[in-house]
């Protein structure tokens, strides 16, 4: 089924508004936490650590729910209504300051953050899942995930542009960053509202009987596909998120640019716009495995020629390297989305019932996963390196572990996940066999 344009780009939009919050948590929050708010940067990581322990509990609970729901606006988009204004507070609440002590601190950094992936996760599970439901046509689904990459890329580049340079317009940081939040926010807002009236569920089902908890469990088990791309998604995304949440220290320790932040982070976003513009091009040339491997390939070696050759003394010949690196993790990205949308379809040929929320659940918990063990990675190395908040000048030991998180470690996860892929057997026509058994059932 062909998707109109209008319908594509609000779907975007929709990713553009979950990219607003979420990449603000990834870009800032630790930077927040520990130059701002006043948090140790071990308590700070420990913060992201603990969430996830909890969104262990409740991002498949919320999969669970998202399959089961019936409503004449469908399964997935009520939550996207009703589930906005709650997060969009919440993330707000995330970069208020209030005076506590030490401990205080911690609690409340925990609580509001917690809160926050918990909201997130009412409205990231729907909007995911949405893919499947509003076409079955295999290269639909992929220009579909390429609108997705790029509005997710947009409200990145919103949050990379204007954030620092908004809250800068205010008296200090701690006035600032509340302000800033509350300002994105209200443009989240309207983006999910247009998300949920340009789209329409045309491939969701609703079973008159709910599918019990023990045969959603078996499905998963038993959806070999989703293993291959869940294990690869989750060194693609530890390889991105260690970089994001490093990227501000690096940025404005390692390179002496911080006047310059938001351009640079503006510069990588387009390189990533670029890289899932590629993908959506070739995607009839070859199979998604492969663009993924192409793609993965590019960011692992361009950031070992930087660590082990290049280095970053030298600016424009770092930059010039690292360009192919971040035009590779856009092709990757954007597949990825692609392939777990088919894995939905080989579910339901397998079981006999779809859980487009539970399997999307998936990809949701291992994405936020990846932040929590980044930012905890992130804070340890910090803590052990005797990183010095707003010290403009850090030791060669900070500056060093700063440069491993942000080129061996990205570089270690995107090999794993490269491996891990290269022995998918899933391809294109497994797929179109298993579209066509169900078309018949």
């Amino acid at each position: 089924m062909k998707l109109a344009f209008k319908t594509k780009f609000f779907y975007g939009g929709g990713d553009f508004a979950i990219n607003i919050m979420w990449q603000l948590t990834v870009f800032y929050l630790m930077f927040f936490y520990t130059d701002v708010f006043g948090l140790s940067p071990a308590n700070a990581g420990l913060v992201f650590f603990l969430s996830k322990i909890w969104d262990s509990i409740t991002d498949p609970i919320m999969g669970y729910i998202a399959d089961n729901t019936s409503s004449r606006w469908g399964k997935f988009r009520p939550y996207i209504l009703f589930g906005s204004v709650p997060a969009l507070i919440a993330i707000v609440l995330c970069f208020t300051s209030p005076d506590l002590s030490e401990t205080g601190k911690f609690y409340w950094a925990l609580f509001s953050y917690i809160t926050f992936t918990t909201l997130y996760t009412v409205i990231a599970i729907p909007i995911g899942s949405l893919i499947p439901a509003l076409t079955n046509d295999i290269n639909e689904r992929t220009s579909l995930a390429s609108f997705r990459y790029l509005g997710a890329s947009c409200g990145s580049i919103t949050v990379a542009v204007l954030t620092l340079p908004l809250v800068g317009l205010f008296s200090s940081q701690k006035i600032g960053f509340p302000i800033t939040i509350s300002m994105f926010a209200f443009l989240a807002f309207i983006l999910f509202l247009l998300c949920f009236y340009f789209t329409q569920e045309n491939f969701s089902k609703v079973y008159e009987k709910r599918i019990s908890v023990k045969d959603t469990v078996s499905m998963v088990i038993s959806n070999s596909p989703l293993h291959f791309i869940i294990v690869a998604l989750l060194g693609t995304w530890v390889a991105n998120n260690i970089k994001q949440v490093t990227v501000v220290y690096f940025i404005k320790y390692n390179l002496q640019l911080e006047a310059y932040f938001s351009v640079l982070l503006l510069a990588v976003i387009l390189q990533i716009m670029l890289g899932a513009y590629l993908a959506s091009v070739i995607r009839n040339m070859f199979e998604k495995k492969t663009i993924y491997i192409i793609g993965t390939a590019l960011y692992v070696v361009t950031d070992l020629i930087v660590y082990y050759i290049t280095g970053y003394d030298n600016f424009w010949l770092f930059g010039f390297v690292i360009f192919f690196g971040f035009v590779g993790f856009g092709m990757a990205g954007v597949v990825a989305w692609s392939m777990l949308a088919d894995t939905i379809e080989f579910g339901e040929w397998k079981s006999g019932f779809r859980a487009e929320g539970v399997l999307n659940s998936s990809y949701v918990f291992l994405f936020k996963l990846s932040v929590g063990f980044s930012a905890w990675l992130a804070g340890y190395i910090l803590e052990k390196t005797n990183y010095i908040p707003n010290e403009t000048v850090q030791s060669e030991e900070t500056l060093n572990g700063l440069f491993i998180m942000g080129y061996i470690f990205p570089a270690v996860a995107g090999t794993i996940a490269m491996v891990i892929m290269f022995f998918n057997k899933y391809d294109s026509k497994f797929y179109e066999k298993i579209f066509a058994e169900l078309q018949k059932r």
